[in-house]
């Protein structure tokens, strides 16, 4: 029963999510944005919740999933009421702080209530299945989101002409995000990880979970390989609207943006279920190795494609083998993470991914004025190969090491 209401909560959570994801760059050009301030507000929100990132996850850890999870629904609906009455890039700016607050505060929250609650009840050994879960809920919500997304400002233009082309995208999130902090408040059941335990101090927590973090290798490589994807994200989802309505034969198809939108998160989605349901019980690591070398591979074809439906078709393989690779990532951190320390890891590893989001919003605000959109693609795959050049030995590494140990121990128990 639990895991169908926190499957429903994330659903709806992702699709309020998703909702912005065909028209967000749109929308922020409507008020007031250009190209090149678009890299800075993206940036701004990038900066925020890397600054808040790493306190709200250990906050989490401390005060509770339920109470961090239902702030974070606090601040969206505060973002989404900024955003509908801005007017002016200050105004825009105050937005993305908060909109990276709410980013900040949720993320870890709630996967690791999830998560958490089915190790509690079905055990570590379906963490596959879990995480599987999570990331098919979370597309099918994104995609779903999206494609209504996409729709919603032609509804608007047609029936609504007294508010804004984007506006009921908005009006739309808030009403959603009001309906999930009442299921959140009335439904979720939390059990304090450290209700059995002694209880430490703040400094205790983040010493004991930046030793279990510094000491493992294979947290460490898999961030360095989340902060490649930070700065490929921060190139795809910012540039990919304005480059996609380039390529369009005719500009009033607006609602394409919304079906381009849905087909790469259902891409997604399905590269969840492929990978639980073929790839599962190959080695994961050596998997996500070739998984993220494929991707790398399918941005170089994608940044150079001209026709649109071609365009389509690798933008959204792009997005089929992030979730594949997606998988096999969640698999091997998760494994290495106590549960009294899940939401602090999980927030840091969220903010290595937006340093990297940041990092590549910065370089790209400069190379845009130099350079074409696809090029910015091609710098991303460049950063996406290097990172999998650094890690792979010692990924690798630690995975021989773990197959000498049980070879050992079975040659021993043979003796």
């Amino acid at each position: 029963m639990r895991v169908r209401l926190y499957s429903f909560i994330l659903l709806l959570n992702s699709y309020i999510t998703g909702l912005l994801v065909p028209v967000f760059s749109l929308l922020l050009i409507d008020r007031g944005a250009t190209l090149s301030k678009l890299s800075i507000l993206i940036g701004i929100y990038s900066f925020s919740v890397i600054v808040l990132e790493l306190p709200t996850g250990i906050m989490a850890d401390i005060i509770g999933r339920k109470k961090t999870f239902c702030l974070s629904l606090i601040v969206s609906l505060l973002f989404s009421v900024v955003i509908l009455l801005s007017n002016g890039l200050v105004i825009l700016y105050i937005g993305m702080l908060l909109y990276g607050l709410n980013r900040a505060i949720s993320s870890g929250s709630f996967e690791a209530l999830f998560i958490d609650s089915y190790i509690n009840e079905f055990g570590k050994d379906r963490l596959h299945v879990v995480t599987t879960r999570i990331n098919v809920i979370d597309a099918l919500g994104l995609s779903a989101g999206a494609l209504t997304g996409g729709y919603l400002p032609e509804i608007s233009s047609k029936y609504f002409f007294s508010i804004g082309m984007y506006d009921l995208s908005l009006i739309v999130r808030i009403i959603l995000a009001f309906i999930i902090l009442i299921l959140a408040i009335v439904y979720i059941k939390e059990t304090l990880v450290n209700e059995n335990k002694k209880q430490i101090s703040l400094l205790e927590h983040i010493k004991n979970s930046s030793n279990r973090v510094i000491k493992n290798k294979n947290i460490i490589c898999i961030f360095i390989s989340v902060f490649s994807t930070g700065f490929l994200f921060s190139s795809l989802e910012t540039y990919w609207q304005p480059h996609f309505i380039s390529l369009m034969p005719n500009n009033g198809a607006m609602f394409l943006l919304g079906v381009m939108a849905f087909i790469y998160l259902a891409a997604a989605m399905a590269g969840n279920i492929i990978y639980g349901r073929v790839f599962s019980k190959l080695n994961t690591k050596k998997m996500y190795m070739l998984l993220r070398s494929i991707l790398a591979m399918v941005l170089i074809i994608t940044a150079s494609q001209t026709n649109m439906v071609l365009f389509m078709v690798f933008y959204s393989l792009i997005y089929l083998f992030f979730g594949m690779a997606n998988i096999p990532e969640s698999v091997i951190l998760n494994r290495e993470i106590p549960n009294e320390f899940r939401a602090s890891v999980l927030s840091l590893n969220s903010l290595i991914l937006q340093i990297g989001v940041l990092f590549g919003s910065f370089i790209n605000s400069i190379i845009i004025n130099y350079s074409t959109i696809p090029g910015l693609w091609f710098i991303a795959s460049g950063v996406i190969i290097t990172t999998i050049l650094i890690i792979y030995k010692k990924l690798m590494s630690v995975q021989i090491k773990k197959e000498s140990i049980y070879e050992g121990v079975n040659k021993t128990s043979i003796d």
